[in-house]
């Protein structure tokens, strides 16, 4: 076999590596699934032989995959026992697969290597492709009907396979309360190894699997694939190192690339509906099919399987597959930063808007901002520990306010599973209302008014934001994870996002927290979001019975006069709460703001913080930040964000 060659590097190259790697990220984020079969296929155009594209494509992939299943096995998403069982068979089928190249390109050559992995491209691009561009003409058809109730039974097939019993081979799976023989799992996950082994993603086959086989809900199905596709991930990298051919310099490039990337791809999608999503994502499959179907002519003729065609066919053929998959990539970022602009516009236009509407003299004696209500509570719910405490807490409040609340259950579908199979998303949907049924007689006896709602999409905060609007919802509840590890680094993308794009008033309840009436502490910087949030909290404690403690944060280098005028927003605030007869005291204190006003929670055994949002949303919030958002991620307790109006 002749040696594996690795392509040179230059200051251009590298550059070109590294915005391919930011527009598969980008088109990752996006679509919500692995962005490998744009990756491959673009490092095989720059020149890179087949057998080292997709072997330093699987070496990038692994630690994304291992980032991504902790994160998901936070929410409870993630059966790590079926995700281990089903990486060690993929492992045998990534050295299966590996096994398979390795001879085709000792028998063959590099060439014979890139005719095999294009022609795989090309039939799995077809069929992924086509499922998912029929699957987005059908939701577009029908947008905006609603789904009739839907059969609770599982799938022939999924019956077959639980039923299924060979002494001494069963092993139960807790995400699906069953046992299934591992006879089962053996040639899912070799598949889905060796069809990683060959392009470099396994999802195709191993999501799906899950699904069909086994009746795994689909997005702990998609949270499971990513244990798999760490465990083949990592043991690939290696098989595929001991030959020589991963290239860790493309891995690393491409990796630097795709990490800033995905956060892009992320946030866009946060202004597209979902069919919009999978059209993208059926456009850019099949323009790299045909991308890497051009190709194939030329390795045809250079292994003598066909005609010979002379030099200049066969570099026409290729300049039109080179020109494709450029077409491909240029689509794919044009469009998700067109939507990422359009929405950041929207955001200027309508703050351009609030600004130039008459607020009063906000600063005036106790003039502040519109009051909000207290009559509509929506409450996302999964059955997870998370959402269970904001439900809880959700109702409580509802009782002492004398609300309705409005329980939502999300069905997220996938790319890579979308449009495979409209009965298992009966199903999943037939599960939630069972979930929704259970919260509502649990609850109900509270003498809470109580609707329910089950709505299924790919974007979790686009769905909960748009059944808000729906329903006019003054107040949104949402849970949130644990303060441990990494987890304690960064809000909750969904909940972030929900917070920075919703019209209405946002409750963030940790595990842990109980809202009893203890205390509130308010947090105020003078502005009119502030404000908002002063007549939010004073309207609250009469409610809930709950004193009041007022608080604004000087950061130490802030310029002269600045704690004279915190003292008089605090003294301004504090006698319009206790105009409506509130509890209430004020602090002016100096330091970090956020690590100050969570001393005072401390101090005060507060279970509740209110605070304005100014509504930052998408790039703006990463890039800038906020007081508000590092309360949120800083304490266990509650948190109340009244958005500006």
């Amino acid at each position: 076999m002749e040696n594996i060659q690795f392509i040179d590097l230059s200051v251009s190259s590298t550059i070109i590596l590294f915005l391919v790697g930011f527009v598969g990220g980008m088109v990752s984020g996006f679509i919500g699934s692995g962005g490998a079969f744009v990756l491959t296929p673009a490092m095989m155009t720059m020149g890179v032989p087949a057998i080292v594209a997709v072997a330093s494509n699987m070496a990038h992939k692994f630690p994304k995959a291992l980032v991504g299943a902790y994160k998901r096995n936070k929410y409870g998403q993630v059966d790590i026992k079926l995700g281990v069982i089903m990486g060690i068979f993929a492992e045998i089928g990534v050295l299966i697969g590996k096994n398979v190249m390795v001879h085709i390109r000792a028998t063959f050559g590099a060439t014979g290597t890139n005719l095999y992995v294009s022609f795989v491209f090309v039939v799995v691009l077809a069929i992924v492709g086509g499922i998912v561009l029929r699957d987005g003409i059908k939701e577009k058809r029908c947008e905006g009907k609603s789904d009739n109730q839907e059969p609770k039974e599982l799938l022939p097939l999924t019956r077959w396979v639980r039923g299924l019993v060979i002494p001494g081979t069963m092993i139960h799976f807790k995400s699906i309360d069953a046992k299934v023989s591992f006879l089962i799992l053996a040639p899912l996950g070799i598949a889905t190894g060796m069809l990683a082994a060959t392009i470099a993603v396994g999802g195709f086959i191993g999501v799906p699997a899950m699904m069909y086989f086994l009746g795994l809900p689909a997005l702990m199905a998609s949270a499971t694939e990513l244990v798999i596709a760490f465990v083949m991930g990592m043991g690939g990298s290696v098989l595929y190192a001991m030959e020589g051919a991963v290239d860790i310099r493309l891995s690393m490039i491409i990796l630097a690339g795709s990490l800033f990337g995905i956060q892009i791809g992320a946030i866009g999608t946060t202004y597209v509906k979902d069919y919009v999503v999978k059209f993208v994502m059926a456009v850019i499959m099949l323009l790299v099919l045909v991308s890497r179907f051009f190709y194939i002519p030329g390795y045809l003729s250079e292994l003598g399987q066909i005609s010979p065609m002379d030099h200049d066919t066969i570099r026409i053929l290729n300049g039109i597959g080179e020109g494709t998959l450029f077409f491909a990539l240029l689509f794919g970022a044009i469009i998700i930063l067109r939507a990422l602009y359009s929405g950041i516009r929207d955001h200027h236009l309508a703050q351009s808007t609030d600004k130039d509407k008459d607020l009063g003299a906000v600063a005036a004696h106790l003039q502040l901002s519109p009051v909000g209500r207290f009559e509509r509570f929506l409450v996302a719910s999964d059955g997870s520990d998370f959402s269970a405490a904001a439900v809880r807490e959700a109702f409580g409040m509802a009782k002492k306010c004398a609300a309705q609340v409005h329980v939502m259950s999300l069905v997220a579908t996938g790319i890579e599973y979308g449009g495979l199979g409209e009965p298992v998303l009966k199903k999943e949907l037939a599960i939630a209302q069972d979930h929704l049924d259970a919260v509502k007689k649990q609850w109900g006896t509270m003498g809470v008014p109580c609707e329910t709602h089950v709505v299924h999409g790919q974007i979790v905060e686009q769905e909960i934001i748009g059944m808000a609007e729906q329903q006019q919802a003054d107040l949104i509840v949402m849970g949130r994870r644990g303060r441990r590890g990494l987890a304690r680094m960064m809000l909750g993308h969904a909940t972030a996002n929900v917070i920075g794009k919703s019209n209405c008033n946002v409750l963030v309840v940790p595990r842990a927290a109980q809202i009893e009436g203890r205390h509130i502490v308010l947090a105020t910087d003078g502005s009119r979001y502030a404000d908002n949030a002063a007549v939010t909290a004073g309207h609250l404690a009469n409610k809930i019975k709950a004193p009041v403690t007022v608080v604004t944060v000087v950061e130490t280098d802030s310029e002269a006069g600045a704690v004279t005028k915190a003292e008089q927003t605090v003294k301004r605030i504090v006698e319009y709460l206790k105009n409506q007869n509130v509890s209430v005291e004020g602090r002016t204190l100096v330091g970090r703001p956020d690590a100050k006003i969570i001393e005072v929670v401390q101090e005060k055994n507060a279970d509740l913080i209110m605070v304005g949002s100014h509504g930052l949303t998408g790039l703006e919030r990463i890039l800038v930040g906020s007081t508000t958002e590092r309360i949120l991620n800083g304490t266990s307790t509650a948190v109340f964000v009244v958005k500006g109006v």
